[in-house]
């Protein structure tokens, strides 16, 4: 498989497991396969997996679905770019409590086993102010 098709299927696969599996304590681990130890947020000022955990574990209440709208593979550097889609779904009733687009830039790091991990994540959400205060108060950010 060319290394394009690997990031690509790498990518699609890590989005279904974030979505499903990523942000419940009982099966966070499952992200190690797809997150480096080193992963930095450097927007968020998050630098380990660990603390990225944590992060994702903040907001109990609320599951984020992403789904891939758009992706560019750059093989030489090892990026994908994509817009997603986010929807913030309430765990206890299931109903979509907001969604917001965002551009993310994913850099990944190839090792000699061919294995594919996620070192870096650059963050860029749609500018509507009401989504934004929403989405901080949802995920608990800043708090």
């Amino acid at each position: 498989m060319d290394t394009y098709s690997r990031i690509l299927r790498f990518f699609e696969n890590y989005v279904a497991t974030y979505s499903e599996y990523g942000q419940d304590a009982d099966t966070i681990s499952m992200m190690d396969k797809f997150y480096a130890p080193d992963l930095s947020f450097p927007e968020d000022r998050v630098y380990g997996r660990e603390q990225w955990y944590q992060r994702c574990l903040n907001h109990p209440d609320v599951m984020d679905k992403l789904a891939i709208e758009h992706c560019i593979i750059d093989e030489k550097k090892n990026e994908v770019s994509a817009i997603l889609k986010t929807r913030a779904i309430d765990r206890a009733t299931g109903i979509e409590l907001m969604d917001l687009r965002m551009h993310a830039l994913y850099k990944l790091r190839i090792d000699d086993h061919d294995d594919i991990s996620i070192t870096e994540v650059r963050l860029f959400l749609e500018s509507n102010p009401e989504k934004v205060a929403r989405l901080a108060q949802l995920y608990r950010i800043g708090m």
